[in-house]
């Protein structure tokens, strides 16, 4: 029995796909108040990158035993350094509890630290120096057959050291609808028309709704330290696999991996993280032990999370086609006709229109993702094909 709700210890999950896909687990002890909101604050500085820094909060409703969380878009996020440098960043807004910091190059004599002004209280992590990570040598995949899941690994330059690594993976691939339209059903704007019954069916560009289109995503794939292998190189350690159904395998994807840098501190907190993701049996289960933190309050208030300090980082890429490895698809397209239900409440309810006849009004409707690859269901805002992006050999 939970004796003290007071002080219990409680996990809390973000997945992101941004530009990020994480899964992150924060422990904490719950305030004296039960609606007294927790601050969760998740990030890293990159010397010379474009920094994500996310921002939430978390609270127990009154007579509720389980918290809720809401994203902070209300704050201000600054990096300084020792140095005098200031990398003030922005907000994403829409009421992600994003924040972008481009950061500049940083110094590996001096140490940096990210501030965080909320309504909930101000914050600021640790000043730490800027870790320089060893060369990533290769990455590459392997299939023990064809149509069977890949491992994706990487192979490091030797440190001679003890070192603890975090390797950042992004994808970036083609995605193909499997059905294309000519037609979309726009919903009325006639005065006292406010539920878009008196729309109408127009022809359309192939720009308007596109079968063919990018995806970027990005996740924390995986950490590690060297000590396994004797303080020297990590050679082709897998950091992920990835299905043989994955629709980023439909057509072409390009993985790029950076390999970062962390302290032991850091790689703890991941791996205790991870542990109790994997042992808590819920998102509010009590947790075991309380998890490192470098984030301290300007307050009485408590934040939670990590922010590590990252200099030299090292990146490859490879390109894995789905011809080579078998891509099997799991989409089912379907077409029906209207049946009955009127084509606003198809719209509201995620359809679109697959073909239309003018003279006849016949009309035949199908998902949204089935013409249209810039739909969730592909995973994520669309993007231009990337600069880097090479012609298929």
């Amino acid at each position: 029995m939970l004796h003290d709700i007071h002080h219990i210890k409680r996990a809390f999950i973000f997945c992101m796909t941004l530009l990020t896909t994480v899964a992150c687990t924060y422990d904490y002890e719950i305030p004296d108040s039960e609606t007294e909101p927790m601050v969760v604050i998740f990030g890293q500085i990159v010397s010379e990158s474009e920094c994500v820094f996310s921002l939430h909060s978390t609270a127990r409703p009154t007579g509720e035993l389980e918290e809720i969380y809401s994203n902070i878009d209300d704050a201000t996020v600054v990096v300084k350094g020792t140095d005098g440098q200031v990398f003030e960043g922005h907000g994403v807004g829409n009421f992600t509890g994003r924040f972008i910091v481009n950061v500049g190059k940083l110094s590996s004599d001096q140490k940096y630290y990210v501030e965080v002004s909320t309504p909930y209280g101000n914050f600021a992590s640790e000043p730490m120096q800027p870790l320089d990570a060893p060369e990533l040598t290769d990455i590459c995949y392997e299939q023990s057959e064809v149509n069977k899941s890949i491992n994706v690994m990487v192979t490091t330059a030797d440190p001679h050291a003890l070192v603890y690594l975090l390797w950042q993976v992004d994808d970036y691939y083609e995605i193909y609808t499997p059905l294309t339209t000519q037609w979309k059903y726009c919903m009325g704007q006639n005065e006292g028309d406010s539920d878009g019954q008196n729309g109408t069916f127009e022809k359309i560009s192939p720009e308007a709704y596109t079968n063919h289109g990018w995806r970027h995503a990005i996740a924390l794939a995986n950490f590690a330290t060297n000590e396994d292998y004797g303080c020297g190189a990590i050679t082709k350690r897998s950091i992920y696999t990835r299905t043989i159904s994955d629709h980023r395998l439909q057509t072409r994807c390009c993985t790029r991996i950076k390999q970062m840098a962390i302290t032991r501190q850091e790689y703890e907190y991941r791996r205790l993280m991870l542990n109790q993701t994997y042992n808590m049996g819920g998102l509010f289960t009590p947790m075991p032990s309380e998890l490192p933190t470098n984030i301290k309050s300007v307050g009485e208030r408590k934040a939670i999370g990590y922010i590590g300090v990252r200099g030299h980082t090292s990146m490859k890429e490879m390109y894995i086609n789905g011809s080579d490895v078998g891509y099997k698809s799991q989409n089912n397209p379907q077409t029906f006709p209207q049946d009955g239900l009127s084509p606003s409440a198809l719209v509201n309810r995620g359809y679109s229109v697959y073909t239309h006849t003018p003279n006849t009004g016949d009309t035949m409707w199908t998902f949204t993702w089935c013409v249209d690859y810039r739909d969730k269901y592909w995973g994520g805002d669309a993007i231009d094909r990337p600069d880097f992006w090479q012609n298929k050999q």
